[in-house]
């Protein structure tokens, strides 16, 4: 069994590599995307401390999903027609591309988490100000959400819990009632 027929078994490897490369992107090389919206000016964004060169991990993980998926072009060639098994690798700048477009939407959803975890701190923030009768600032209240946000993602980084953590405050429907007050009966 030559090399050229057993392509019939590893078509589904490539699958496996885009999946990997999805979450690589969503759950290990956000900080990048997080880091540019903080220059930015993003209050939003918190940079959790990174292990290792991301940018060359991203480039490495990319160019080693896009090698995998040459598999099923040169099945496709072998297959379907009498050209050269190597005219598979066209696709790779394909592939490249295509893991750009990858990388651009898993990092906007966890940038998008992030952000909903912000706002849902600065509610807590008005919330609390406004109960107590200290009505403060935008800005005020901005730099507060700032202060408490950044706190308390560190604290949940500290003990290996960042993502459990921002996962909870974005997903929750929690909102202080007297924000609903305000929204349900004006």
């Amino acid at each position: 069994m030559s090399f050229l027929d057993s392509l019939d078994f590893w078509f589904w490897i490539p699958v496996v590599f885009w999946v990997g490369l999805y979450f690589w992107f969503y759950r290990g090389s956000y900080p990048l995307y997080l880091k540019k919206q903080m220059r930015k000016g993003q209050k939003w964004a918190f940079v959790p401390a990174s292990r290792g060169n991301l940018l060359l991990l991203d480039v490495l993980f990319s160019t080693a999903t896009s090698v995998a998926s040459v598999l099923p072009a040169i099945w496709i060639v072998h297959k379907c027609s009498d050209a050269p098994w190597y005219w598979g690798f066209v696709v790779v700048p394909l592939c490249l591309v295509a893991s750009v477009v990858v990388s651009g939407v898993a990092k906007k959803k966890t940038a998008t988490l992030f952000q909903a975890a912000y706002f849902l701190e600065y509610r807590k923030v008005r919330y609390e100000s406004e109960i107590k009768g200290n009505f403060r600032s935008e800005v005020d209240v901005h730099n507060r959400t700032v202060w408490s946000y950044t706190k308390k993602l560190k604290n949940a980084e500290a003990h290996h819990r960042l993502w459990k953590y921002v996962n909870a405050m974005a997903k929750t429907k929690k909102i202080p009632p007297d924000v609903y007050a305000e929204t349900m009966y004006v």
